[in-house]
């Protein structure tokens, strides 16, 4: 696949889940959410050519974002080598950049895209929530958790219309990502 075809896919995507979308670069783009910030890189390379951090901190504007998620052939390796220098900022520079990296390989584009983007909701709820109401009992404290982040949209990975939620409970800290098939769900 072109990678201008991926990036518009991508686009796509992320703007159906209630992203707003701001293309900073042709290989770059930030999408914004509430408060919620997520850098997203598509790289042609394999490795980073960079070795100050301080160009690669300032090249994906690492301390303005939440989350980097690194689209490539081998994401794997270069989300290690992000997390590697971003260590190397903290020992060079005394500084420290708190950014999650999640990896989404080409080869299974959708699906690894959807995983990470739902774990970027349910790690930064209180940056994404988008309702408050009440959600049940807490499975472990049995207290009342709440339903904190509500969507609806096309999963790629059951392939069909979907209402996601983000529960919360207030007391133990529970956090708990729900996605029901819109035609088994009773709510719509």
């Amino acid at each position: 696949m072109r990678q201008d075809n991926l990036i518009e896919k991508v686009i796509k995507y992320l703007f159906e889940r209630g992203f707003t979308i701001i293309r900073l670069r042709k290989d770059l783009v930030k999408a914004v959410q509430k408060t919620l910030r997520i850098s997203v890189w598509f790289s042609e390379k394999d490795y980073l050519d960079w070795y100050d951090p301080l160009n690669l901190i300032d090249e994906f504007q690492l301390g303005d974002v939440q989350s980097l998620i690194i689209i490539a052939p081998r994401a794997y390796s270069i989300a290690d080598e992000v997390l590697h220098s971003l260590d190397r900022a903290r020992y060079w520079y005394d500084l420290f950049i708190d950014v999650k990296i999640y990896s989404v390989d080409i080869a299974i584009l959708d699906k690894s895209l959807e995983e990470a983007v739902n774990n970027i909701i349910t790690t930064f709820i209180d940056l994404a929530m988008n309702i408050v109401k009440d959600g049940g009992r807490c499975p472990r404290c049995l207290s009342n958790m709440y339903v904190l982040y509500l969507w609806k949209f096309n999963s790629k990975i059951l392939k069909d219309k979907v209402i996601e939620k983000v529960y919360r409970c207030p007391n133990c800290g529970l956090r708990i990502h729900r996605t029901m098939k819109i035609e088994n769900s009773r709510e719509v």
